[in-house]
């Protein structure tokens, strides 16, 4: 029995870890899905969490980030998957733990944005991706002060689409999927 449940957690998370990757490959032929492909592909680990419990769902991460480096051709998009959007339905389940609605907020709102800092600053610094920089030295301080704004909105709105999406998923989803014979 417990090597059938192992069989299971592995056959689990190697199928959602390659649907993972697989989103973040097909992301890389579509320039628009830069942000949303690896969204997507973070919230393809939640199953994983939810059935197995936070470290299988961490131990599928760590693999589709290790394999996103090397294979996903979009750097950038790889770097937010890394960095923010593959972790961050794992790491929600200890922020949702924080009572104070404000300090829960801004610890959001502090990943996002020193996880945007560490995704730029590697692709700009320390590994330059040459359009990037360019892209960026063609844009004005201002707009880019817009641009991230405009991009703490719609982390804050990913936030509460994981929310409902994983409370869907455990009311819904889960029951059908996944019943114990």
């Amino acid at each position: 029995m417990r090597r059938e449940a192992s069989s299971r957690r592995i056959a689990l998370g190697g199928v959602f870890g390659a649907l993972s990757l697989v989103i973040l490959l097909m992301g890389s032929v579509f320039p628009a899905a830069t942000f949303v492909a690896p969204a997507i592909a973070g919230l393809a680990i939640v199953p994983v969490a939810v059935e197995y419990g936070i470290r299988s769902g961490a131990a599928v991460y760590g693999a589709v980030a290790l394999l996103a480096l090397f294979v996903v051709p979009d750097k950038e998009m790889s770097m937010f998957f890394i960095f923010l959007l593959g972790h961050y339905p794992l790491a929600k389940v200890f922020l949702e733990r924080i009572r104070n609605k404000a300090l829960r907020l801004t610890a959001k709102l502090a990943i996002f944005n020193v996880s945007v800092f560490i995704v730029y600053g590697l692709l700009l610094v320390l590994f330059p991706v040459a359009a990037l920089v360019e892209e960026f030295a063609d844009t004005g301080k201002a707009f880019l002060g817009i641009l991230l704004i405009a991009g703490n909105i719609t982390f804050l709105i990913y936030d509460m689409a994981v929310k409902r999406l994983v409370a869907y998923y455990c009311a819904a989803l889960r029951p059908r999927l996944f019943r114990q014979r």
